[in-house]
């Protein structure tokens, strides 16, 4: 095992350093953070029993240690530590960054990562929105940061791992301890094409105190987060307002006025938010690293992905830039007819088409939407 890992682990969980104070000393220190610790003249006021103790003399400090590192050994987690290969780039330079991740799945490159939030009690629309822009995102492999919780961001896991981008869950809890249960598919599902990152120690369970906490990380591993239905007290608010804080994108999809799970998204939208309509609004934001993602067809901002090469075979060019324009949110028959240019006599016969091969569905007042 790496010695420097053993090293700050010994100093958080032996020596009881708390970690705003390693922290600190890193930020003065750097790399010279550990040796600080291990050699610095008050180290009789840390120092723990010596490890060559029998276990039963030894302190729990010691035990708790011993354990993270059979954790690790035997392959059950894994460990980054600030400074060190593996630890994600943008967090160093947040509010107090956590001194030792715990992480399970692939290995946390510098990928480009974008977090997708929002309410555990969401409505159709905001699963629509989340499922759309979370797997639109991913297919041009960007990574989907998100909680783990149920609702807007169990869909943003699930949709995000579908495509190349894959997803990162950031954890209120142990890296063993999944919550909320109902979640154990998903989180075996995350390991195949994504990562489990938590800042608590194997065993924690998930106290509605960590949830906050953890909210800090999933911003600060983030280039932006994207609030898709938010109360005005939800934890996706509070994501929101960190990543304002360190300087984040940020990003909401409105809803209605009338429902209370939009008014979280509204208020960020007013203190300076950028309005989601589409992904165009956040990939326009990077033009650094992505392309327009307009559609080539009419030159107007494409609220959807683009064809998957199964629906492309299968239509012409007209009738592709149909659906093309045809989203994961309804769309009335007249909206599509000036955003197609093309009168609503002349798309019926395509709507039909596209309807019998089950890639779009009709619903109340002659709106569409995407099926796949």
């Amino acid at each position: 095992m790496n010695k420097k890992l053993k090293d700050i682990l010994y100093i958080l969980f032996c020596m009881k350093i708390n970690p705003s104070k390693y922290i600190d000393i890193y930020r003065k220190m750097g790399a010279g953070a550990n040796e600080y610790f291990l050699k610095n003249e008050d180290r009789n006021k840390y120092w723990q029993p010596g490890l060559d103790a029998p276990a039963h003399q030894r302190p729990p400090e010691d035990k708790q240690y011993d354990r993270i590192l059979q954790g690790i050994e035997k392959g059950h987690f894994k460990a980054a530590y600030i400074g060190g290969d593996g630890y994600p780039p943008g967090l160093e330079s947040i509010f107090l960054p956590p001194p030792v991740l715990f992480f399970k799945g692939r290995e946390m490159a510098d990928t480009f990562n974008i977090a997708v939030v929002g309410s555990r009690k969401c409505t159709k629309y905001g699963i629509e929105a989340a499922a759309y822009i979370s797997r639109s995102l991913s297919a041009k492999g960007i990574n989907i940061i998100s909680g783990l919780a149920s609702g807007i961001d169990s869909v943003a896991h699930r949709e995000a791992i579908k495509e190349k981008g894959g997803t990162i869950a950031v954890m209120g809890s142990g890296p063993d301890i999944i919550y909320p249960p109902e979640n154990s598919g998903l989180y075996d599902k995350i390991l195949n094409n994504g990562t489990i990152i938590t800042e608590f120690l194997p065993g924690t369970p998930p106290l509605r105190k960590n949830f906050p906490v953890r909210n800090r990380i999933i911003s600060g591993i983030s280039r932006g987060v994207i609030i898709i239905e938010a109360g005005k007290r939800s934890g996706a608010l509070i994501t929101g307002e960190i990543a304002l804080s360190q300087n984040r994108e940020v990003f909401a999809v409105p809803g209605s006025i009338f429902s209370s799970s939009s008014r979280g998204c509204h208020r960020l939208i007013q203190s300076g938010a950028k309005l989601v309509e589409g992904i165009d609004d956040i990939l326009e934001e990077f033009q650094y690293i992505f392309k327009s993602h307009k559609t080539k067809e009419d030159g107007r901002d494409g609220p959807i992905e683009r064809l998957s090469k199964d629906v492309r075979a299968e239509l012409s060019s007209g009738d592709a830039m149909i659906y093309n324009n045809i989203g994961y949110r309804a769309i009335s028959i007249d909206a599509l007819s000036m955003k197609c240019a093309i009168p609503v006599k002349d798309l019926i016969n395509t709507l039909s088409l596209l309807e019998m091969e089950e890639f779009i569905a009709e619903g109340p007042s002659n709106h569409y939407k995407r099926i796949d």
